[in-house]
């Protein structure tokens, strides 16, 4: 925690993994409580039933570190992939810390120089309960990694404690990049929707921070397209799905991010990534109205590169910023302005968010959301917001990520020396 007046004091921090990696069983013996597709009849005819019958397996730092490849480093956390789960940061054993960032600014050094083309190292802020939804259904909480919600209103197994196994059928995953028409797993009737500031998902060849609003405060349970959103028909729902987001390649620099001393942050190294959340009268009363990125790498600050794509130009995340953006890209929806823009960000910041860290691919999607030189086999790469990075079409499987590794060593991301606190305090220069 940093001021401007009395510098920065050192907190300790612990995480936690999300409660989806952990081992589902019934409480009294080791039986499954999800052991295929299908919820087990007898432990879960219901959803509280189903609460009542099962637990959830905890995790010590040997099993972490073993098990599941989330290991300590000197001042942060190290996540490998495949097998990293999502964690949290925890405020003492059973909360989860909360950030207030708004006229504030959040820190933190990275390293993702293994991470090619099709991964995700991703470090994030929802608006997830702070005990972690902790009920009567569910007196684990926060502790065992309880209550995410995200804009993108997924569909958890357990919500407010609540096993999710009503509707339990096929997920409809709409159209891939391929224009095939997919279906996914299993899941329920309700997802769960929060607010969502990405402040980093990238990989060596792209990288992107993005605000998602979102209409309701704190969480909320949407069912049916109306309320959890529908991308492919355009219907935003609670939450702001796209987000308005700064992506140096797609807004024109292509030299701007990538792997090697051409790049203006050389992704072969690590950095320090610092973002601002500017208000109107630069106070925390005042409406958010300005996300701005600075880098630092070997003791020299980097500006974020320019919006050169854009007619208006800029550097950071505005409402005119991505009003126009919108517009240039010929989006078919603004979801960002439908859901309150940065004023509803902002409050959302306000209240405060919890920290989430992962590492991830997208057998789906490949990523190309993120580093694709298209997203959709009918886009034209010369299009405005076509191109989001230098990555093949065809390339991000979840069997290309692991061909990778095993042709060029473990694939892992470093999150280290986070600081949070007043403007311009969280960083100095060599």
């Amino acid at each position: 925690a940093c001021t401007a007046s009395g510098g920065c004091v050192t907190e300790q921090a612990e995480v936690v993994m999300d409660m989806q990696w952990r081992w589902l069983h019934n409480k009294d013996a080791y039986n499954n409580c999800l052991p295929g597709e299908y919820w087990d009849p007898i432990l879960c005819p219901d959803p509280q039933t189903c609460s009542q019958n099962c637990a959830q397996e905890g995790v010590d730092e040997e099993g972490y570190v073993e098990n599941y490849k989330a290991s300590p480093v000197q001042g942060g956390i190290k996540l490998e992939f495949p097998s990293a789960p999502r964690v949290y940061m925890l405020d003492g054993e059973d909360k989860y810390k909360m950030f207030r960032l708004k006229n504030k600014e959040f820190t933190f050094d990275v390293d993702l120089s293994s991470l090619p083309c099709g991964m995700n190292a991703a470090l994030y802020f929802i608006e997830m309960d702070e005990h972690g939804d902790r009920n009567g259904l569910n007196p684990g909480g926060a502790k065992y990694g309880t209550g995410y919600c995200d804009a993108q209103c997924p569909h958890m197994r357990f919500i407010r404690g609540e096993a999710n196994l009503l509707g339990w059928e096929k997920s409809h995953w709409a159209v891939n990049p391929d224009g095939q028409n997919m279906t996914g797993g299993h899941e329920g009737r309700y997802g769960y929707c929060c607010a969502e500031m990405d402040i980093l998902e990238a990989n060596r060849e792209a990288g992107v921070f993005t605000a998602h609003p979102c209409t309701e405060q704190e969480q909320a349970i949407c069912e049916g397209k109306e309320q959890c959103g529908d991308r492919g028909e355009g219907i935003t729902g609670y939450c702001d799905k796209d987000g308005c987001g700064f992506s140096s390649y797609r807004m024109g620099d292509e030299k701007f991010w990538g792997a090697g001393q051409d790049f203006a942050v050389d992704t072969t190294k690590p950095m320090t990534i610092v973002t601002q959340f500017v208000t109107s009268d630069n106070t925390d009363a005042g409406d958010l109205v300005d996300i701005r990125r600075i880098y630092i790498q070997d003791g020299k600050v980097v500006k974020n590169s320019e919006a050169n794509v854009l007619p208006g130009g800029g550097d950071s995340i505005t409402d005119a910023m991505c009003s126009e953006q919108n517009r240039v890209f010929n989006e078919s929806s603004n979801g960002f302005r439908d859901a309150g823009g940065l004023k509803a960000m902002g409050e959302a910041l306000a209240r405060g968010m919890v920290l989430s860290m992962s590492i991830w691919d997208d057998d789906f999607g490949r990523m190309l959301w993120l580093d694709g030189e298209k997203n959709s086999f009918d886009q034209d790469p010369s299009a405005p917001g076509i191109r989001r990075g230098p990555c093949p079409f065809s390339y991000g499987t979840h069997e290309d990520e692991m061909k990778y590794a095993e042709e060029h060593g473990a694939m892992s991301v470093t999150f280290t020396n986070v600081r949070y606190g007043d403007m311009h305090s969280t960083y100095s220069l060599i």
